[in-house]
């Protein structure tokens, strides 16, 4: 009996050593085919890199965008010079963007906000609880896609304990 369980231990010991070869050049491979990276000795080369590339991002926006369409409630509404209301997002290199209303050629609303970016889309959002209906705490409209001089945002809706309400589809044109 004594010898069944050396013999099971001394098994069981190869069994384990050979796994952590195997593993061991698996990794070796691994890392064989992984390239280096270069050595970066000023931090701070990198952060201004990493910025001016948002940045590049950031100026296709800066300008006016009057909305063209938008998809709500499972329908697409119209929007041109005709149209008895337009929304005009005026995006400034300060990284704040201005939303105006106009009503029958009226200005209805103006209101800045500060534009963020999550390394995905850039956002901002609107809270002028005076304004917005009641059961709506904030809206947060995130750039989908700017392609062309145009422009795609998502309308979402939130209530205070921010639970997501909704959502509308917005279309814009970039005017100048």
């Amino acid at each position: 009996m004594r010898v069944m369980i050396i013999i099971a231990i001394i098994a069981s010991v190869l069994f384990q050593t050979g796994h952590y070869v195997q593993t061991a050049q698996e990794a070796q491979q691994i890392m064989s085919q992984v390239e280096v990276l270069p050595e970066v000795e000023d931090i701070e080369t990198v952060v201004e890199t990493v910025v001016e590339e948002d940045e590049d991002e950031y100026e296709e926006l800066i300008g006016d965008w009057d909305i063209t369409m938008a998809y709500m409630d499972g329908e697409y509404q119209y929007f041109d010079e005709d149209s008895g209301f337009n929304e005009r997002l005026c995006f400034y290199s300060d990284r704040t963007v201005e939303l105006f209303e106009f009503t029958d050629g009226l200005q209805t609303l103006a209101y800045r906000m500060d534009v963020e970016y999550d390394d995905t889309y850039f956002t901002f959002i609107y809270d002028d609880t005076d304004v917005l209906p009641s059961t709506i705490a904030y809206e947060e409209y995130m750039i989908v896609d700017v392609y062309d001089e145009e422009m795609t945002v998502a309308l979402m809706f939130y209530d205070e304990d921010d639970y997501y309400l909704g959502s509308y589809t917005l279309f814009f044109e970039k005017v100048y």
